[in-house]
């Protein structure tokens, strides 16, 4: 059958029909001020007419998105009453122990005006140019009855969603700017996005991971401040022969959410969003707000053909502990299909002992397809961060990949001004390392007639020893470039007879 029971569930509860309510709320919060949230906390004002009840209470779009739900109907489509929340069933009526209601639906003439703890910058670091994401219960149609018990894996995208769009404003609230009230939100600034996207529309919540090999759910909650790829948009629209698994896959391990560029807004950042039900945009449901965040080493983020396209094909992962700093960045010039980087930070420094000197940024980096086993080529610039407290100019710097039994010296540019290095034109990912190479220890004796400085080199590198009797110049005497980390020697055969002063220079091959 291709007639989800969400589908059907909100044609008996939700009608598009609401009775006229007038509703201002000023200040109610969904928690006491402490950490902030990345989700919005507080309702500044509402107006009516929304739905019947449960759908009539704006302080349900506080906090994060529905995870599951109650359905009443569960009997008619399978499984049990307690659902959870998919990007092929979504959520209405009332949480799983219907004690909360769970969305809002906005009537024609309706809006509500949220407030988020801290601000929402627009942040070159944010996925896909993605900074603000809003959920509604908008859902994927499938081929046949969705609850709980259903396999993903098998479960085909029948093509399509069912949507309900409306528009979606932003501020950054009061800025003492002439004729702003700050009791009074309709005097502040607002960006409206009358083009899209919108509301209630892609990317369906998905609250749960999917465990693709036991064809079961797992207890683990997707991000909710991690966006989809827009490029996936029309792949999963389309459908494709493609499985709700495959939908899931796409995801990528994001909780859905419809998403919204600040760049737009003229806004740096914003710390209010609007949802209004408009003429031809109305009727919808909203269901929470959530600030976008950086990813870092440790996250995946996934690339398609239709990045390039539309200018999202650099791919950022930023310092853990300092998010603004990005550690890794791949600028992708070519993908021949979907493809998925994941990462990880490398935390066994004995694995790094061979490296001769700091490691200021160090990572694993995995590709992948993201569906099916077919191998995806790629081309990328891959981009790695000395450190904001690196004082260098780049000439003590190497940068190295992992073979798998030994590291490999990659060629570099050094980019002062974002004080990080790039290697162009990479096809495959493994573990790299960018490391500041530390001076040896030079320890100087007699041998005879010659003058030998004796130290500990560092690998590939080319060492030259060099020589002056006035500090007003110095003059090469003898190189080498030894291929391990062995002591050597280098020896002047003929030093000066009275005093001389020398020094080992290093420069990378």
């Amino acid at each position: 059958m291709a007639a989800p029971s969400s589908r059907v569930n909100r044609s008996l509860l939700a009608p598009a029909a609401a009775l006229l309510a007038l509703v201002l709320t000023i200040g109610a919060s969904s928690q006491a001020r402490g950490a902030a949230s990345p989700f919005a906390t507080t309702v500044v004002a509402a107006q009516g007419p929304f739905g019947p009840s449960p759908y009539d209470d704006p302080s349900s779009l506080l906090g994060m998105p529905s995870t599951n739900f109650y359905d009443p109907f569960g009997g008619w489509s399978g499984g049990t009453t307690a659902r959870r929340v998919k990007l092929v069933e979504a959520p209405y009526n009332l949480n799983a122990t219907q004690t909360g209601k769970l969305i809002t639906t906005l009537s024609d003439g309706s809006f509500v005006v949220l407030r988020f703890d801290q601000p929402v910058a627009h942040d070159p670091a944010h996925p896909y140019g993605v900074d603000l994401l809003v959920f509604g219960n908008s859902f994927y149609t499938s081929m046949g009855f969705v609850n709980d018990s259903a396999d993903m894996n098998t479960l085909t995208l029948a093509g399509g969603g069912f949507y309900e769009p409306m528009k979606v404003s932003v501020s950054p609230g009061y800025t003492d700017a002439p004729g702003q009230d700050p009791t009074n939100s309709a005097t502040w600034a607002w960006y409206r996005y009358d083009n899209g996207p919108y509301a209630d529309t892609a990317f369906p919540t998905h609250a749960y991971h999917w465990n693709r090999t036991n064809s079961t759910w797992s207890g683990d909650l997707m991000d909710f401040t991690k966006p989809v790829n827009p490029a996936f948009g029309p792949v999963l629209e389309s459908g494709s022969g493609l499985s709700a698994a495959d939908g899931i896959d796409l995801y990528d391990g994001s909780g859905g959410g419809t998403g919204f560029d600040l760049a737009e807004s003229g806004f740096a950042s914003i710390q209010y969003v609007k949802v209004e039900g408009l003429p031809g945009f109305d009727d919808g449901e909203v269901d929470a707000f959530s600030s976008v965040r950086p990813m870092v080493l440790g996250d995946s983020l996934t690339i398609a053909p239709a990045n390039l396209t539309h200018g999202t094909g650099t791919l950022r992962f930023q310092r853990p502990g300092s998010l603004s700093e990005t550690a890794v960045a791949l600028a992708f010039a070519n993908v021949s299909d979907a493809g998925r980087v994941s990462t990880a930070t490398l935390p066994d420094p004995s694995a790094l002992v061979p490296l001769n000197g700091q490691v200021l940024t160090a990572a694993r980096l995995d590709w992948s397809p993201v569906l099916g086993s077919d191998a995806v080529a790629f081309q990328a610039d891959l981009r790695l961060s000395a450190g904001a407290g690196y004082a260098g100019n780049g000439g003590d710097l190497d940068l190295l990949r992992w073979e798998g039994t030994n590291w490999l010296r990659l060629a570099f540019a050094y980019d002062p001004s974002s004080k990080s290095v790039v290697t162009a034109g990479v096809t495959n990912l493994s573990s790299v390392a960018l490391v500041q190479v530390q001076p040896p220890q030079l320890a100087i004796a007699l041998d005879g007639n010659q003058t030998q400085v004796r130290f500990t080199p560092v690998p590939g590198w080319l060492h030259t020893l060099e020589r002056t009797t006035a500090f007003n110049g110095w003059s090469a005497i003898t190189s080498a470039t030894p291929t391990n980390g062995q002591p050597v020697a280098l020896s002047d055969p003929s030093p000066p007879p009275d005093r001389a002063f020398y020094r080992v220079r290093l420069n990378r091959p």
